[in-house]
């Protein structure tokens, strides 16, 4: 999944580290300060041959300037993935043990956690 805010943030970096400006990214490329803006706003994604020149002009590979960004977006897949588990395991708890309240629930959540890193750290 392609995050278009991460690459926006990643361009920005790259281009400033170069001692661009919008404009003069945009001309050394081909197109627009304007589309320059809109990619670094995460507003529009630029197309394969844009993210080539893009890479040739502010030296780094084209791999290099997406690496990043779909690591990101690979890590905010698994922060959700492990809300999602969370969720699910306080439902399980609640439902074996329906006298817990939310707040002892997340107690005891908390307490496994640190239950599992202790384990995982003596071991």
């Amino acid at each position: 999944m392609f995050d278009a805010q991460a690459f926006g943030m990643k361009l920005k970096e790259l281009r400033e580290l170069n001692d661009y400006s919008m404009l003069s990214l945009g001309r050394k490329i081909g197109t627009s300060a304007s589309r320059i803006k809109s990619w670094e706003m995460g507003e529009s994604v630029p197309s394969a041959s844009w993210i080539v020149k893009l890479s040739g002009v502010l030296q780094v590979s084209a791999d290099e300037l997406l690496l990043n960004v779909m690591e990101e977006s690979v890590e905010q897949k698994e922060d959700k993935d492990k809300f999602k588990k969370r969720k699910v395991l306080l439902r399980d708890i609640h439902l074996l043990l329906p006298e817990l309240n939310k707040q002892d629930l997340l107690e005891l959540y908390t307490l496994a956690e640190l239950k599992a890193m202790q384990k995982e750290v003596t071991s």
